[in-house]
C-alpha cells in the first residue's frame, strides 16, 4: 500500500514537472527568437522557428523518457521474455 501512494506521488510530480517542460522551453526560445527578431529587424523569422523548434524538442523529450519508463516497468514481464 505504501509503495503504490508513493508511486503515486511520484506521478503526480513527475506530472507537473512534465508541463512544466512542455510550456517553458517553447516559451524561452520564442522569447529568445523575439529578441533576436528585434535586433536584427527581422519579421518574427526567428521567433516561430525557435518556438517550433522548442516545441519539438519538448516532444522528442516526452517519447524518449516514455520509452525509458514503458521499458523499465516491463521488465521481467512475462511478454518481455524471449521464447526459444
Amino acid at each position: 500500500m505504501r509503495d503504490r501512494r508513493a508511486k503515486a506521488q511520484g506521478n503526480v510530480g513527475d506530472g507537473f514537472t512534465q508541463a512544466v517542460e512542455f510550456a517553458s522551453g517553447p516559451l524561452l526560445l520564442g522569447l529568445l527568437g523575439w529578441f533576436v527578431d528585434s535586433r536584427l529587424g527581422t519579421a518574427p523569422v526567428f521567433l516561430v522557428a525557435l518556438a517550433c523548434f522548442g516545441v519539438v524538442g519538448a516532444f522528442v523529450t516526452f517519447y524518449y523518457r516514455y520509452q525509458a519508463i514503458s521499458a523499465r516497468e516491463d521488465e521481467g514481464k512475462p511478454w518481455t521474455r524471449r521464447q526459444w
